[in-house]
């Protein structure tokens, strides 16, 4: 009986040993041309204890609640709107905002640009920003690049890395903006992370920016400078290409305040909010729900619902024509995805389970 329990946990042991790895990660893990990444915005109040960390570390997110979801895209720099200013094979561009309005100023086509560089550092870095004012095409570089992550990134690791960026002083723009500084990142731990997308090895970072930024404007009579600190901790795996989970705000002396966690997902459905359909007008209330979820609609055939974890898989069917609602009292507490079918139309709507 006693060799019996021995070979038991010896064999757990070895379980154990095998779901975690110590990984490195290298530029072909971060983002390139063509790459599709979503995620979703969870709710400060879900993600706990986010300090803890170590070697061979099990990091437990799986009850973050989900608020929003986004999706990041990067496309080679030739691809995007300033090729003459970005551009290299190893250069991406991804669009942060059409339209940005800043007093009497519209900025338009804004897009960060990343490069994959083997020198001075190999490194990704931030290569500079793009914009379009009043038409015309206005590059902001960084004469001294910030590198995100330096390779080979593995655990233990820390080191410290300067930047510099400045817009271009223009007749277009009244102000220039810039910002110095220095970036310190320590991978202080190892091991695997669980979010509601699912459970990965991972490496675990924290990044602190220190900036300082100032502002000129020609019809102020000095500079305005301030200081600009932000940390993150990161969980990077070698298949998401963004942080499995991302926990991020500004530093305040020794104080770090929150101010937003996101974490790498499959869905763009926002909650309540038809995203993902087929020629089909629903409402489910309420949302977030407790025990029963109901359908606010009349339905005129015989309607197909179908219960999917946000990692895409299948929890229950049923046909809700009669009761118009789903009782969903045994779930665990989540962000879930319902398909509602009704003949060939369809609809994916997400929820959260209180």
């Amino acid at each position: 009986m006693n060799k019996l329990k021995l070979i038991t946990v010896f064999s757990a042991i070895l379980k154990l040993s095998f779901s975690q790895s110590l990984i490195t990660l290298s530029n072909s893990n971060m983002p390139g041309s063509g790459d599709t990444l979503r995620y979703s915005n969870a709710q400060l109040s879900s993600v706990g204890n986010y300090t803890q960390t170590g070697a061979n570390f099990i990091w437990n997110f799986s009850t973050l609640v989900s608020t929003s979801q986004g999706i990041r895209n990067f496309k080679n720099a030739l691809q995007c709107p300033y090729p003459f200013y970005f551009y290299g094979i190893n250069e991406y561009g991804e669009k942060i905002a059409d339209t940005i309005k800043l007093g009497p100023i519209t900025l338009t086509n804004y897009y960060n640009y990343y490069k994959k560089q083997t020198s001075p550092l190999n490194a990704y870095v931030v290569d500079g920003a793009g914009v379009t004012i009043n038409g015309a095409p206005v590059p902001s570089y960084y004469s001294n690049k910030d590198e995100l992550y330096v390779f080979p990134l593995s655990y233990p690791k820390y080191d410290s890395t300067t930047f510099r960026f400045s817009t271009p002083t223009s007749t277009a723009i009244p102000f220039t903006y810039s910002k110095t500084g220095y970036r310190i990142t320590n991978v202080d731990g190892w091991g695997t992370v669980t979010t509601p997308f699912g459970t990965a090895n991972c490496l675990r970072l924290v990044t602190t920016q220190y900036s300082n930024d100032t502002i000129k404007n020609s019809s102020l009579p000095f500079p305005i400078g301030f200081p600009n600190y932000q940390r993150s901790y990161q969980w990077l795996t070698t298949t998401t290409k963004i942080p499995f989970l991302e926990i991020s705000g500004p530093v305040n002396g020794t104080n770090f305040t929150p101010n937003q966690a996101r974490y790498r997902d499959n869905y763009l459905i926002t909650a309540g909010v038809k995203e993902e359909q087929n020629n089909i007008d629903i409402q489910l209330y309420p949302n977030p729900v407790k025990d029963k979820l109901y359908f606010k609609t009349v339905f005129k055939a015989t309607v197909l619902a179908e219960l999917y974890s946000v990692t895409g898989q299948i929890i229950k069917k049923q046909i809700i024509n009669e009761l118009n609602f789903i009782d969903v009292s045994s779930l665990e507490t989540g962000v879930y995805v319902v398909k509602i079918v009704e003949d060939e139309k369809w609809i994916y709507v997400k929820f959260i389970k209180e």
